[in-house]
């Protein structure tokens, strides 16, 4: 296999929004968008190209991605960010109007939105178990179904980390929702530590929602000194 890596640009938006939705899937088999987008008429694929194109996520724009390709042919990306201390919920909501434009979407529909994600991520009062728990946060990992089991992953992970290296932080974090034990193993492959779990009796009692709950992991990034 011939891989390579490279910061992600524009024209990688198409590439970008399956990476990102895929990313959002397991291991429910479900985007936590199409929930929040019932009745727009808008799928979670178009909903996340728009944010994309208005640079409205809190969890990595598309300069914040590297690709991994394979032959010249991207195969998995991720990003990596420092996360924002006073929002660090998925999305930008002062943002919010670019992607209604992007969309079409009317006034109404907008507000609706706003106030059904409101709902979900709490306003002025942001969900505890988001909390970022390092400086750099590494965020929608994915790899193409069809290139899956090759341990692309793998190897996009060591790629994220050695740019966190490059970018000076001293340590890095992601996160995983219970359950999803194929990413679990791959993060813990390349030195991620479990660091905090939230259970699903906690988003029972907080959110009245039905969810297996997360576990963050953090891995130290800068090197030990002999």
């Amino acid at each position: 296999m011939l891989l390579t890596t490279r910061k992600a640009t524009g024209a990688d938006i198409p590439f970008l929004v399956q990476i990102e939705y895929e990313a959002s899937l397991p291991p429910l088999d479900h985007c936590f968008w199409e929930d929040l987008l019932e009745g727009t008429g808008t799928t979670a694929l178009e909903f996340i190209e728009a944010e994309l194109r208005a640079e409205a996520s809190n969890w990595g724009n598309v300069s914040d991605f590297i690709v991994l390709e394979e032959q010249g042919r991207p195969v998995a990306a991720a990003a990596g960010y420092v996360p924002n201390p006073e929002d660090y919920c998925p999305l930008q909501l002062s943002r919010l109007e670019a992607i209604a434009q992007e969309l079409d979407w009317s006034n109404a529909t907008t507000s609706d939105f706003r106030d059904r994600y409101l709902g979900l991520f709490g306003g002025d009062m942001k969900p505890f178990f988001l909390t970022p728990q390092a400086p750099w946060i590494i965020e929608n990992v994915a790899v193409l179904p069809e290139a899956r089991g090759r341990g692309l992953g793998k190897v996009l992970l060591k790629a994220m980390l050695e740019a966190g290296r490059s970018q000076g932080h001293s340590h890095a974090g992601i996160m995983v929702i219970n359950g999803n034990d194929r990413a679990r193993y791959t993060y813990e492959s390349v030195g991620f530590k479990p660091y905090q779990t939230f259970y699903a009796d906690y988003f029972s009692e907080q959110f009245n929602l039905e969810f297996p709950g997360v576990t963050k992991f953090g891995v130290t990034l800068t090197h030990s000194r002999e």
